[in-house]
């Protein structure tokens, strides 16, 4: 047993949370207290208790190990603010004022200036304090310039993949071992924005549930590829429905729309397309139904490999955006936005 688990969980009748460091206080019922405030070394002892008090696959979801993080891990973890990120705490406070650790959220800063997250809620409090936790956690991030919120989840996940959807998550990437998805949330707005330098060519799938089948092969093919269910989210508001431009449309190469065309949210999302993002050339995957013309779109060969759907998508980008839209007198131009760096 390490150091910080032989360190018992702080009870302490009247204590105090170190000064400046509350983010919110909430009444509960029972006369019980919930403090979010900002992790502090002096919560180790607590973060190892909390952690001990998970299940094996409780911890394998948080950690992708069913063993405790060690003693310097979680060390390190209470001085993430030292770099650039942000670390919270929730402590309930009972009617004596005995205080229990009951959860934690966090971000490292990426490379790209997005956060990755972390977090852990005590078995007994989920399902209302996760959410609660993260909205202070996205809230902290707003107003220190952070874009998105990244994470990586088990696929197994669906409690925390529930919570991400609600929050307009959008899907990077997927791996197979262990099976996971890289997925942002919004930060600095409700939508997400592309995260990273718009080095390669950007392809925004609009697609049922979280992941799309071609999006392998257009990333082994050098393309920046994010998945984003739109109005079939739940909990995501549409910008574009709302007659707001998008900002995954505005700044991507091309559109595919990989959702059944002939249906009315289909057929509402791409008449707005049409009309707020005329220079983003759209095409269809699989082919939508040519016999309505509004939804009619360029489609690659049916029966399409993945090197076929590389070749067909770097053609529709070359062929530059649509000349009736802004900005068309700079094919692939990007429109100056605050996006990314």
């Amino acid at each position: 047993m390490g150091v910080l688990a032989s360190i018992a969980e702080a009870e302490v009748t009247g204590a105090r949370p170190p000064k400046g460091t509350v983010i919110r206080r909430v009444g509960l019922p029972g006369k019980r207290t919930l403090v979010i405030r900002r992790e502090t070394p002096a919560d180790a002892g607590a973060l190892a208790t909390l952690y001990d008090r998970l299940g094996d696959d409780d911890r394998y979801r948080r950690f992708f190990s069913a063993r405790r993080p060690p003693d310097p891990f979680i060390e390190r973890m209470t001085r993430v603010h030292d770099r650039g990120g942000v670390g919270l705490v929730a402590v309930l406070q009972d009617r004596r004022g005995v205080e229990r650790l009951v959860g934690e959220a966090g971000y490292e800063l990426l490379d790209d200036g997005d956060g990755e997250l972390g977090i852990t809620v005590d078995s007994f409090a989920r399902g209302w304090l996760g959410p609660y936790l993260l909205d202070a956690l996205v809230e902290q991030a707003s107003a220190r310039g952070v874009r998105n919120i990244q994470a990586e989840v088990l696929m197994t996940n669906g409690r925390m993949l529930a919570v991400l959807r609600s929050r307009g998550m959008v899907t990077l990437a997927s791996y197979d071992s262990p099976a996971t998805l890289r997925v942002a949330i919004g930060a600095a707005r409700r939508m997400p924005a592309w995260p990273g330098r718009h080095d390669r060519p950007r392809v925004l799938v609009e697609a049922r549930g979280a992941t799309w089948l071609g999006s392998r092969a257009l990333q082994a093919g050098g393309f920046q590829v994010v998945s984003c269910p739109g109005p079939l989210a739940i909990g995501c508001g549409c910008p574009a429905l709302a007659g707001e431009p998008c900002p995954l449309v505005t700044a991507a190469d091309a559109v595919v729309v990989s959702l059944p065309t002939g249906t009315e949210v289909a057929g509402s999302l791409l008449e707005a397309h049409r009309r707020l993002h005329p220079e983003v050339p759209m095409c269809a995957w699989p082919p939508g139904d040519q016999g309505d013309p509004a939804t009619a779109l360029p489609h690659p060969p049916v029966g399409s490999d993945g090197a076929a759907l590389v070749d067909f998508l770097q053609g529709l980008i070359a062929g530059g955006r649509r000349e009736d839209g802004p900005g068309s007198d700079q094919p692939g131009s990007e429109p100056e936005s605050d996006l990314g760096p």
